[in-house]
């Protein structure tokens, strides 16, 4: 098998390619009516959508229930139709069951129908409406492939009605036992819904693969798998939801670092996307845990990237998001004592060696006039250190998560595609690229686009609500078009919107959620007053000091290591500590935490510890700080003689002697935030979740208000094959 580093046949140089095109111009123009009217009815479907949405209180009230696809029990599908071919399930017979007078709803995989929740109801009676503008909507192409839409809770309400697949004819561990075996569907790992949702982007996937991914965590739960095991079946199925638009790769490390494809980015179509899976299929991990090795290696590929986009004929990126995706389970070698490839400054910590590391990358690509990259991290397992990593995403416009033992990786790895979408409220339809369709139609590809609740009362854009789409069988294209490779390119060209993702303090941190929420991004100064406390605050970068050495310099000054008496301080405390960790005024002593100046104890179960800190006092850490990995849990014992930064506290309301007014920064009513405490941003938050409100009315919807019965079980045959279909 060719390697994907390996050269392969160079394309046809720009200038060919277009004289090439020009010569069919005629048919390339006939071409783009078809894209066009395709496209004219995506538009159409997401505005009856984006109206529906809007008015849905009073409509949900009056719901009547709609047939679930994986039902037995239907009234029109029983005719035959031959307008979208046959089932393969039918063999030649010609046609299939299918309903054209209304949609069929799909609920999302291990949904219980018995216990349906609110938000589900709502999703599905939302769009009931959408029945008349899919039967009208028709393209260029007449009847011809699937129109639908899907939402963020993972319903879809799909037209025509057709029937799933059920019981035998489902593989293991495919199907949803409670619904007949019925094949589990989730829209939102479709390709077509990634790319509405996220855009064009380059990503690069960034895995640990070290030995201890071999570790299994769930043993005790009857689950066997290694933390590998579960991570590449996420890995394969994540690979299956990149578009055309996409450039991506993939980067193993451990204490050392393989590019699946070597030097460049690939475009996510069908035959890149299976030499990427071959290369997953391969990976056996060992040895040690070196960060900047990987990290090295994506900022690397997306630099090229960029550059060859720039001065190359050959398209090698989006020129659009640029997003890391990073997975570890264990501690980076620069705070395990273990040996790296790159050394630790003698003037910087560990964990400012990494963090230094990705800003030089991150200038390196500015430069070059790319956007930064957003930084997307994973913490697998309850025992991986999550400080780097939460560090990593906060510094860097990302989101940090951490992967439980029976957690959905993939569902968590894809979770970067919701807050792409956050902002895309403008997008124009998008195209998928070429898939396999999930209902037997062959080869398609979807047209779709996102759609999004109405502006709030803040004025902001409103949240995701789903997406629409559009399918057309490729051979249908085919038949009309000068050539295949000239319709993909076509619908490449069309579904490249680039939309730049900027956010307020506020949208970031709700994006983030309170466990992953990043502290502020102070401005550098010499002293800092907040006045949820009303006192003052120092934190020198230099010079770093052990605990007895701070403690004195703070005395001199007039005060004292700061203590943490409120939520809201060690907020504001985290937002002016160094990434490595601050000294406060907290010490273990007689089997207990104290804080010096108050003479407080603090639980050793308390929420300011990190999730790994060991309280104990016998690994002779004595001492705390406090670091920048989150707002909370950020505050682990360390060993009083190590040299570290350090925060001073004065009792307000004077000034302290060390302290100017100019050189003060104000954190009060008045103080603009770069990054603002959840805590502050409850009114855009409950402005964002009235816009996007469950109905009142949901709630007192029965199950059989909401889905229709379902009937006797029935095979996949009787239910997708004509009646006079014999096998």
């Amino acid at each position: 098998m060719r390697r994907l580093g390996s050269r392969g046949p160079r394309l046809a140089p720009l200038p060919l390619l277009l004289l090439l095109l020009a010569a069919c111009c005629v048919r390339c123009d006939e071409l783009d009516d078809l894209i066009g009217s395709v496209e004219a009815v995506v538009d159409e479907v997401a505005a009856r959508a984006s109206g529906l949405f809007k008015g849905r209180f009073p409509e949900v009230g009056k719901c009547a229930c709609t047939q679930h696809a994986c039902a037995n029990d239907f009234d029109a599908s029983d005719k035959c139709h031959e307008e979208l071919g046959g089932a393969s399930i039918c063999k030649d017979c010609p046609g299939q069951k299918l309903d054209f007078t209304k949609s069929f709803v799909l609920t999302p995989p291990l949904t219980d129908l018995e216990s349906l929740g609110d938000s589900l109801k709502d999703s599905i009676c939302t769009f009931r409406g959408m029945d008349d503008v899919f039967a009208n909507a028709t393209d260029e192409f007449g009847v011809r492939a699937w129109t639908y839409v899907a939402t963020t809770n993972g319903v879809m309400r799909s037209w025509p009605g057709h029937a799933m697949e059920r019981g035998e004819d489902v593989p293991a561990g495919e199907g949803e036992e409670d619904l007949g075996n019925c094949q589990s569907y989730d829209p939102r790992l479709r390709p077509w819904y990634v790319a509405a949702t996220s855009g064009p982007k380059d990503v690069v996937m960034v895995i640990d693969t070290s030995g201890s991914m071999l570790t299994a965590d769930g043993e005790l739960f009857g689950d066997f798998r290694s933390r590998w095991e579960i991570t590449k079946e996420a890995l394969l199925a994540l690979l299956g939801t990149f578009g055309i638009s996409d450039y991506i790769n993939l980067v193993e490390f451990n204490d050392e670092v393989k590019v699946l494809a070597t030097g460049k980015l690939l475009q996510a179509k069908e035959d890149e996307i299976a030499l990427l899976r071959d290369e997953v299929q391969t990976i056996e991990p060992l040895g040690g845990t070196d960060f900047r090795l990987g990290l090295e290696a994506a900022f690397d590929l997306l630099i090229n990237a960029t550059t060859r986009s720039i001065e190359d004929e050959e398209p090698t990126s989006s020129r659009c998001q640029k997003v890391i995706l990073f997975l570890t389970d264990g501690e980076d070698c620069t705070v395990s004592d273990s040996k790296c490839s790159m050394p630790v400054l003698a003037n910087e910590t560990g964990v400012d060696s990494v963090l230094n590391f990705i800003e030089k990358k991150q200038t390196e690509l500015e430069a070059l006039g790319s956007q930064r990259a957003h930084l997307f991290t994973f913490s697998f397992g309850l025992e991986a250190d999550d400080e780097i990593p939460k560090e990593m995403a906060c510094a860097h416009e990302g989101v940090w998560n951490r992967i439980l033992s029976d957690d959905d990786p993939l569902v968590a790895l894809n979770a970067y595609t919701s807050y792409l979408a956050s902002r895309r409220g403008d997008a124009n339809v998008i195209w998928s690229r070429t898939y396999d369709d999930a209902f037997g139609l062959g080869t398609v590809v979807t047209a779709a686009k996102p759609i999004y609740g109405p502006t709030t009362s803040k004025g902001e854009q409103g949240g995701l609500i789903g997406v629409v789409g559009h399918d057309v069988r490729i051979e249908d294209f085919t038949a009309k078009a000068p050539g295949f490779q000239v319709v993909i390119s076509r619908f490449i060209s069309r579904g490249v919107q680039c939309i730049p993702i900027e956010f307020s303090g506020c949208e970031l941190q709700l994006l983030r959620g309170e466990e992953a929420e990043c502290p502020e991004i102070f401005d550098d100064a010499k002293c800092y007053f907040f006045a949820a406390t009303g006192d003052y605050y120092m934190a020198p970068k230099m010079p770093l000091l052990n605990y007895v050495e701070a403690k004195a310099f703070c005395e001199d000054q007039g005060g004292f290591l700061a203590e943490i008496d409120e939520e809201l301080e060690e907020n504001l405390m985290a937002g002016i500590a160094s990434n490595a960790g601050s000294w406060v005024g907290l010490t273990f002593n007689n089997s207990e935490w104290k804080w010096e100046q108050s003479g407080r104890v603090e639980d050793s179960r308390s929420d300011i510890w990190t999730v790994l800190s060991d309280t104990s006092g016998r690994g002779g850490e004595t001492c705390a700080v406090i670091d920048r990995r989150g707002v909370v849990q950020n505050v682990h014992p360390k060993k009083c003689q190590d040299k570290a930064r350090f925060i001073c506290e004065f009792v307000g309301p004077g000034l302290p002697k060390g302290c100017k007014e100019g050189d003060t920064i104000r954190v009060n009513d008045d103080y603009e935030y770069n990054v603002r405490p959840l805590s502050t941003c409850r009114p855009e938050e409950e402005s964002l979740r009235d816009a996007t409100a469950i109905s009142p009315a949901a709630k007192g919807l029965t199950k059989d208000q909401v889905i229709c019965p379902f009937g006797e079980p029935k095979s996949t045959f009787e239910v997708r094959c004509c009646k006079d279909c014999k096998l």
